[in-house]
């Protein structure tokens, strides 16, 4: 095999007893350690950096011009440099993963910081029996003239950040088939392989039925390894039960009983200029677990273009605020808030929107539910009863919802 030199330093690749090789930000391998291990290795990523795929320029036959090609997904890489350290690796799947000595948990991240690229992978080592033996943090960096292609240099640095991680990982633990043996893994516990410090998604859902069902935009649950509700400073777990990407909701179980949930709006009626009020949990990272209510109209039966099903409404929301319930004056639902313009691009063009915002119609929320077999209230058939309900009555059906991976 090959020794491999890259822009921070070198990779050991090869099988060797005698040699020392100067890794990532300086640490190295000691001169004992027998590369690849005879270990097996499971390894989880959060699935977007899983599907990360770095772009770079490159020489296209005779044109003058660079062409853009695509590189290898971050998976692709991860395996390419793990198989280095270890005889055998694999990703780690939440359905169904053989088994494995090593359970390795990676968060990487690149961000600027002081005119540099800094990428930064925190990391949590388990054995098969599903005790943390390692964590750590690796970090490499990067400044402009350095030298490359700069174009390549997300890429690079997520790469570089792999192998710095690989290598402290093998250099603390110095891993044998003998210290951590294959083993029949059982179900082991999501909660440990996430990072709960920083929610990948977040958004807003409600109670739609006693037994604890929970509506939401399916854009905030996608590809989810753990998903949470909070609601009165509490918080539960939950899982995806229905989901309908073209429709853009989604059910989840909690296996919370709930007094407090909300009727839809009788045969999808809507009416234009009529009050609303949207209830969402906008910015969850910097706020409080308290809703936000913001108030505006029905502006328009029109959805955004392609869209099945929306209409517009004035009040504004933040991000968050998706799969929040928009309330009618007489407390029901008539719609679930899944989409808003973008602004910023729109600014570009010379238009400055404002508030304009758009949820999906009760009606196919029903129509949904009722395919999906799952029980719902519709709201008063008369629709002057019970005008300008309280929308006290309303928040203690409305939640948080957080997706970690």
């Amino acid at each position: 095999m090959r020794l491999r030199h890259d822009y921070f330093a070198c990779l050991v690749v090869l099988t060797l007893t005698a040699s020392t090789c100067l890794a990532a930000d300086g640490l190295t391998l000691p001169k004992d350690l027998m590369l690849p291990a005879n270990v097996t290795a499971a390894i989880y990523l959060p699935k977007p950096v899983r599907e990360f795929r770095s772009a770079f320029r490159s020489a296209s036959g005779f044109q003058t011009t660079d062409s853009v090609q695509l590189g290898n997904t971050f998976e692709e890489t991860t395996l390419e440099s793990a198989r280095h350290f270890f005889n055998a690796s694999f990703m780690y799947e939440l359905s169904a993963t053989p088994g494995y000595g090593l359970l390795i948990a990676m968060h990487p991240d690149v961000k600027a910081e002081e005119r540099q690229l800094v990428a930064t992978a925190h990391y949590t080592v388990f054995n098969a029996a599903g005790a943390s033996v390692l964590k750590g943090d690796s970090v490499v960096r990067w400044a402009p003239g350095f030298g490359g292609n700069n174009s390549d240099i997300m890429g690079r640095l997520m790469e570089q950040v792999i192998n710095r991680t690989l290598t402290d990982i093998v250099a603390q633990l110095r891993p044998t088939a003998d210290k951590f043996p294959t083993g029949e893994n059982a179900a082991f516990n999501l909660n440990l392989l996430v990072d709960k410090d920083h929610a990948s998604m977040s958004g807003t859902g409600f109670f739609i039925n006693g037994k604890g069902q929970v509506l939401t935009a399916a854009h905030v649950v996608h590809n989810c390894a753990v998903i949470e509700v909070h609601y009165g400073g509490n918080s539960a777990p939950a899982t995806v039960t229905a989901s309908s990407a073209l429709l853009d909701v989604a059910v989840l179980d909690t296996n919370l009983g709930s007094e407090h949930f909300l009727p839809l709006r009788r045969d999808g009626r809507l009416e234009l200029g009529e009050n609303v009020a949207n209830i969402g949990f906008p910015l969850q990272s910097l706020m409080t677990d308290a809703p936000t209510v913001t108030r505006g109209t029905l502006s328009s039966r029109a959805g955004l273009s392609g869209s099945l099903g929306q209409f517009q409404f004035s009040a504004p929301i933040q991000p968050g605020a998706s799969g929040g319930p928009v309330i009618g004056v007489r407390g029901d639902v008539v719609g679930v808030a899944v989409a808003t313009l973008n602004a910023e691009e729109l600014i570009k063009q010379g238009v400055l929107p404002q508030n304009v915002n758009f949820a999906l119609e009760a009606q196919y929320v029903q129509k949904f539910l009722q395919n999906k077999s799952v029980a719902f209230t519709e709201g008063a058939a008369d629709l002057h009863v019970s005008p300008d309900v309280s929308i006290e009555t309303v928040l203690p059906a409305v939640v948080g919802v957080r997706c970690y991976q």
